[in-house]
């Protein structure tokens, strides 16, 4: 698996049966609830879903450490990772560069890979890259 830090405490705020191992941000309309990201570039990420909880079950949430993710794309290891809006982990070139607009580096990609394939991440606190 991984050796993670989760973010206690927290439940799904819609139906996340199929959002395992993708990007999840803090509901603003309920305390202590997440919600699936849709918008990489709007939205703040918090962490990545461990496991696939129905609305209002329990959220396992790997804020901090090596956890499991999904890739929206082709990835090579050492590549830094940000969310595209299906809340897969991207290598996007403006992260790389750092000239995006308000993209969130999240992660570091420890194994390479393709997309829709789940792969070990050395996952951070979200740090804005480019303009905002």
């Amino acid at each position: 698996m991984g050796n993670y830090i989760p973010l206690p405490g927290v439940v799904a705020g819609e139906s996340m049966t199929t959002w395992q191992f993708k990007g999840v941000k803090l509901s603003a309309a309920a305390d202590r609830t997440v919600l699936k990201i849709t918008n990489a570039n709007t939205e703040r990420p918090i962490g990545i879903l461990q496991n696939d909880p129905a609305s209002g079950e329990a959220a396992e949430v790997a804020a901090w450490g090596v956890c499991k993710a999904m890739y929206g794309d082709t990835v090579t290891r050492g590549q830094t990772l940000a969310f595209n809006n299906s809340g897969l982990l991207i290598a996007d070139a403006e992260v790389i560069a750092q000239t995006g607009a308000d993209l969130h580096h999240v992660a570091d990609a420890l194994e390479s890979g393709a997309v829709n394939e789940v792969h070990q991440v050395l996952l951070h606190t979200p740090t804005i890259v480019g303009l905002e």
